[in-house]
């Protein structure tokens, strides 16, 4: 598996304090990387040593296949692009003004591809308005235009959705979709809009305590949040028997709820039941939602 990041029991540590402590961690080329952990937890610091602006205590990592201590490690950071907190514009600058400015910055010989920017984060048509009057999800819009600048194959995004309506959700979800999908680009994306997340990612990784918990792809979570039918019935003796003879996984509560790991036909159901005459009182379809798989792989709400 090709990978754009990858680290090996990577440090870093401020004083006695560790904020990141022998991390392993893999982002996959092409991936869509979910970055989660609670406030605290070492994502800010991870970033900033991905971004060169501090270094490891202790440990390695490669970027682009290259390692950090290589001194041409900056050729690599240049296909790099992140929006780290908020974004860094120019508030009396328009938004094609301040793709320039990026574009000068990076050294780019050129302006060529600035409308193309502007068009594909829908801010082709905000002409003289300054960013200043910007709406929130202009702004990071704008971010995100200038994170592409340079056609980067690696995007970092802190908190993308942060502070924005709905509609400015949907907006940013579809911008890195489509950038992720058209244009093959990698995204680390830290969030602490779990379901947001979970709407796009890819891959996985959770952190705790300056170290990886847990790195699992899309489809893993999924399986381990499983789809499950909560039943209350009248004896749960009998829905026992029933599950057992049809070879479905099943979970008693008490003597009249439990939980059915399948996805079950109603009519089917309520046959075996009412063959042996046992009530359904009600069944509803569960299914762990990444906030709470995230919960439990801490062991618990007070972890969270």
């Amino acid at each position: 598996m090709e990978t754009v990041f990858k680290s090996e029991n990577l440090c870093k540590k401020y004083g006695s304090f560790s904020a990141l402590s022998d991390l392993n961690m893999e982002i996959p080329k092409g991936a869509i990387y979910g970055f989660v952990g609670k406030n605290g937890a070492g994502k800010t610091t991870l970033i900033r040593i991905l971004c060169g602006l501090q270094r490891p205590t202790s440990g390695s990592f490669s970027l682009m296949g290259k390692s950090w201590d290589d001194k041409e490690i900056y050729k690599e950071r240049r296909r790099l692009g992140a929006v780290v907190e908020s974004p860094a514009i120019y508030k009396d600058m328009t938004a094609r003004d301040n793709l320039i400015q990026q574009y000068l910055m990076l050294g780019l010989p050129d302006f060529k591809g600035i409308e193309e920017l502007l068009n594909l984060v829908g801010l082709s048509n905000t002409g003289k308005k300054k960013a200043r009057n910007f709406s929130l999800g202009m702004k990071q819009r704008l971010g995100l235009a200038m994170a592409l600048c340079g056609n980067p194959d690696f995007i970092i995004l802190d908190e993308p959705t942060n502070g924005l309506d709905p509609q400015g959700i949907i907006e940013i979800r579809e911008l890195i979709i489509k950038l992720n999908r058209e244009k093959g680009i990698t995204f680390l994306i830290s969030s602490h809009i779990l379901d947001e997340l979970s709407r796009i990612a890819t891959h996985y990784g959770f952190i705790d305590k300056g170290h990886i918990v847990r790195q699992m792809s899309a489809e893993e979570l999924k399986a381990e949040c499983q789809k499950s039918v909560k039943m209350k019935v009248a004896d749960t003796k009998v829905l026992a028997k029933i599950m057992e003879e049809k070879g479905i996984e099943y979970k008693i509560f008490d003597d009249q709820n439990a939980e059915v790991f399948t996805e079950i036909t109603f009519s089917e159901i309520a046959e075996a039941f009412a063959k042996e005459k046992c009530t359904i009182f009600t069944m509803g379809e569960h299914e762990e939602s990444l906030e709470a798989f995230y919960l439990s792989l801490l062991g618990g709400e007070n972890n969270a």
